[in-house]
Formats: C-alpha cells, structure tokens, sequence
C-alpha cells in the first residue's frame, strides 16, 4: 500500500519497519471557495421559440371540417355519394396565415340542401377554433367560412334509364 495516496495509514519501508505519516496542511494554492449557487434556468423567451407554419394550421383545420362532418357536429350527416357522383360533394378548401401566437383561417365547404346553413357555420367555426388552438398553443382571431354549394337531394340521386 502507498503511503502517498493514503495519509495517516502506516507504510512499510524497505526494511519492513512501519511509519506514520502525518496529513499535510492544504497549500496555499488550495483556498476556500464559496460553492456556487445553481443558475435559474433562462425565461422561456430566452431559450428559444416554437413557430407553427400557415400550412400545420391548414391541416388541423381541414381535419377538423371533417371531423365535424363525420361526427354530427354540423347539425347533420351528409348522404352518401353514390357511385360514380363523388365530384358533387368536394373536400373543404381551406387556408391558413399564422402572425406570431395569432392565426386566421379561411374555409370553403359544400353543404347538403336543405340545410340550416347560418347554425352549421357557427357550430364548424367554433369546433374550428377549440381544435386548433387546442393542437397549437394559437389564438385563432378569424374563421371565414363560405359555403360555395348547396347541393340538393336531387344532385344525389341516380338517374335510372
């Protein structure tokens, strides 16, 4: 065992005779210290930010219009397409702009004849706005909603010949 690496605890020399030695004072070099002090960790405005793209929102909104459809949030179920009729009914047209932590939306959607179609609009703009500022973190200040067509029972029906 060194003697060096362990003060206090006897050594063997070379003869077998044994001797303590004695711990040493700290050098000078070796001052105290105070210890430090944990840093905070930086604001959140410091560390960085998160920017959400016009085209996220897009989607979020286009699956939120789908959604709505699909879960009665509109107010009604849309018939089915029959075959060969699928251009009638088209997917919402939607568009996005994002400012900063503010967002506006812009959707363009087809609805079925008869419909109640000023109720239909403030239930989508609603489900729109909770879904997305939901997902995102973003205050939605605008959600335009046009409807392009109003389809009747008759644009769904097949004609037999």
């Amino acid at each position: 065992m060194n003697s060096a690496r362990h003060p206090g605890v006897p050594a063997a020399d070379a003869t077998g005779a044994t001797a303590v030695q004695e711990p040493q004072e700290p050098q000078e070099s070796q001052e105290f210290q105070e210890p430090k002090q944990p840093q905070q960790p930086p604001a959140a405005y410091d560390r960085g930010r998160t920017v959400i793209a016009d085209r996220v929102v897009e989607k979020i909104t286009a699956k939120a219009v789908r959604d709505a459809a699909r879960t009665d949030a509109m107010g009604h179920r849309l018939p089915p397409v029959p075959p060969g009729q699928e251009e009638i009914r088209q997917a919402a047209k939607v568009a996005a702009w994002v400012d900063g932590q503010t967002a506006a939306v812009a959707v363009t959607v087809s609805l079925p004849w008869p419909a109640p179609v000023r109720e239909i609009a403030r239930r989508l703009r609603a489900h729109i706005i909770n879904r997305v500022e939901d997902l995102t973190g973003l205050h939605v200040a605008q959600v335009d909603i046009e409807v392009a067509d109003l389809p009747g029972p008759a644009a769904y029906r097949r004609r037999v010949r």
